[in-house]
């Protein structure tokens, strides 16, 4: 069968699938009207391929088509798994070897999201927005997102053979060793005129001790304004998120996990503030997940964040095991404490800052490279700032609730997972 028919049989089936799934509901009640005739429409012109193609058509590869392609429009972390997908997802999660990629599906493409500082990815020279062409053979348009996640990781020593799509449509072979990632400090130093700088990749249960060490560093050296840097901070728990949060702001809300009805939780403050002098943020494109719940819950307590959009991913997703496989759906969302969304949209700094193409903003000090623009107007704007932000101490969310942590499960998968 012509591949391209085969495409259009899939996305056709789509509908098909989904008003066999739920027809036994009154559709015109749950669906609404215009629903229903679309899916009626479908269904017509599924029957009419099925009776006139020139070939007789495989149901069931069309109908597994038709599962990919409804969770394909949802959106990239959400996915339908066949049998032997499945398997091998669960396997994957026992694997220990990695190379330092986050990656997203956006707009049918694989592509990094974030790059693990230290890590085999990092040392080839990788960077965000690296499209995948392949992931060891497999064309990487066709995986969702799961699969592609699976594929990087195996066993350490293993090689991983990548294909990327750079600028001007060139194609680069990178192949890297997967190894056991040794964990992400906390780094912090004095700049100029008492602005201390502490930068944070990863979240994990050791990142708030190792913020507030340095923190307290910080402050004994005269540092009187913090530049808090989260570029690239989107390794690691959404839950180790809220008490860094707590470090910086007062009694109150630090993020809302929100579902499809409005219900959710709220996470608050764990009542360790440990600054409360100016501040500003620093994000680019590959800040999200955790670092993305920090710099929302800062922002919104009047930390102004300087830099880039964020990367616009923060969210749960659950496994829902199935006949044949396995549903991936993304099922509730983190929201900022004014209700601020993230997922799929991202932060905009209050102080956007237009990054040359060319400026390597984790120069090595004395290096013959761009200045860092970000870290400058940072500096800057903690500098123009310093009165407004000492006028008042600032609170977490208006809400108060009483909350965990986000608690951890088996049905959680993806960067935000635990």
């Amino acid at each position: 069968m012509n591949p391209k028919l085969r495409l259009a049989i899939a996305a056709l089936s789509t509908g098909f699938v989904f008003y066999i799934a739920v027809g036994s509901f009154p559709l015109g009640r749950v669906m609404g009207d215009t629903t229903y005739g679309q899916l009626a429409l479908f269904n017509e012109v599924i029957r009419i391929v099925l009776d006139n193609y020139v070939e007789a058509v495989d149901v069931d590869r069309a109908m597994g088509g038709a599962k990919l392609g409804l969770t394909e429009a949802l959106d990239g972390d959400s996915a339908y798994l066949d049998a032997e997908e499945y398997q091998s997802y669960l396997q994957g999660a026992k694997e220990t070897g990695e190379v330092g990629l986050l990656i997203a599906r956006r707009f049918s493409f694989v592509i990094v999201s974030a790059v693990r500082p230290g890590s085999p990815a990092d040392k080839a020279g990788m960077h965000a927005g690296d499209v995948i062409k392949s992931i060891d053979g497999h064309y990487a348009r066709t995986l969702s997102y799961p699969v592609a996640e699976r594929l990087l990781r195996g066993a350490p020593g293993s090689v991983l053979k990548l294909k990327l799509l750079r600028a001007q449509n060139e194609t680069t072979d990178v192949d890297l060793v997967r190894e056991r990632l040794m964990p992400v400090k906390v780094e912090s130093r004095m700049l100029e005129d008492g602005i201390g700088y502490v930068k944070v990749q990863e979240f994990s249960h050791d990142t708030t001790d190792e913020v507030r060490s340095a923190l307290e560093t910080l402050k004994r050296g005269g540092a009187k304004r913090l530049v808090l840097d989260v570029r690239g901070g989107a390794h690691g728990s959404a839950a180790e998120a809220v008490p860094v949060a707590s470090l910086f702001l007062k009694e109150g809300v630090v993020t809302k996990l929100v579902s499809r009805k409005g219900t959710g939780q709220s996470f608050n403050t764990t009542g360790s503030m440990a600054w409360d002098l100016p501040l500003v943020v620093l994000t680019n494109t590959s800040t999200a997940g955790p670092g993305e719940i920090l710099a929302a819950a800062l922002a919104d307590a009047g930390r102004p964040l300087v830099g880039e959009r964020t990367f616009g991913r923060a969210a749960t997703q659950k496994i829902v095991p199935i006949a044949d496989g396995a549903v991936v759906l993304t099922v509730a969302k983190y929201v900022s404490p004014k209700g601020v969304e993230i997922h799929g949209k991202g932060l905009e700094p209050k102080f956007p800052v237009q990054v040359r193409d060319d400026a390597d903003e984790d120069q090595p000090a004395g290096a013959a490279t761009l200045p860092d623009d970000i870290l400058l107007k940072g500096i800057e704007v903690v500098k123009s700032d310093e009165k407004k932000a000492a006028d008042a101490v600032p609170a977490a969310g208006a809400v108060k609730d009483r909350a965990s942590a986000p608690a951890g499960g088996d049905d959680t998968v993806g960067p935000l997972g635990h």
